[in-house]
């Protein structure tokens, strides 16, 4: 099968437990970005490189919102607050000219527990939704009879089969249009230096805290809402997202 002209990265906010779950942050999110190859090789990695040369002289560095955001891990020497403030402010300059597809699904735990007697896993479920919604992007752009990739960081061994395993039996028929997805799921390291995995760790928590207190002031959400998969294509960008490139289960 030959190859789309687009690849997805997929990074996750929160985590997929039910039981004993963070009360803070009920919500499970999963964010997919997709970027046309292209544009990607060409623009993407080449913008990121450059910021990290600016910030700290070389490119090795991966960037973890969290760890941004707390001084920990790799920025523990990069915690000063004029420090943090040019590097967001960088950040948020590149995101907002970057150009990606954004689909993410937010799982509300606190509402699925109580819905359900026996809930599926809230990954599995954001999981179905996403490439659901990848696939109907993918026809838009006559790219659904050729194999697209999806690339996941790796979580532990178990984990990562059981998502391989649920992958596959989506991708094989049993989803909501019960037709074979022309997706191939590829697992890389978390010491991988992926520029499109880096980009979705930055979007997943400020979707989720937007779910979750939508009158707080997000200025990251205010960007990342205009990359949202639209009912309306770029005419709608910003608005008729929701239900489409941002999907809140249950309501």
């Amino acid at each position: 099968m030959e190859f789309s002209d687009y690849i997805v990265y997929v990074d996750e906010s929160g985590d997929h437990t039910i039981n004993g779950y963070n009360t803070k942050y009920p919500v499970f999110v999963l964010a997919f970005c997709i970027f046309h190859k292209r544009y990607y090789t060409e623009t993407v990695i080449k913008r990121l490189e450059q910021l990290k040369f600016k910030h700290f002289g070389h490119d090795i560095i991966v960037m973890h919102e969290r760890d941004i955001l707390k001084g920990t891990g790799e920025f523990k020497n990069y915690s000063s607050k004029e420090q943090k403030e040019a590097l967001l402010s960088d950040l948020t300059e590149l995101m907002q000219e970057t150009n990606f597809i954004l689909i993410s699904c937010v799982v509300r735990k606190d509402i699925l527990i109580q819905r359900y007697a026996a809930p599926k896993n809230p990954y599995f479920i954001a999981l179905e939704f996403g490439l659901e919604r990848i696939y109907k992007f993918l026809v838009e752009k006559n790219q659904q009879d050729k194999k697209t990739f999806i690339v996941f960081e790796q979580r532990g061994l178990q984990e990562d089969r059981d998502l391989e395993l649920e992958f596959r039996r989506v991708c094989d028929g049993n989803n909501y249009q019960k037709i074979c997805l022309p997706f191939e799921i590829k697992m890389a390291s978390k010491k991988v230096n992926s520029s499109g995995l880096q980009i979705a760790d930055l979007v997943a928590r400020p979707i989720g805290n937007h779910v979750l207190k939508p009158d707080q002031v997000n200025r990251a959400f205010d960007v990342l809402k205009y990359k949202f998969y639209s009912s309306n294509g770029r005419k709608g960008a910003g608005v008729g997202y929701h239900g489409y490139g941002l999907k809140v289960f249950p309501k």
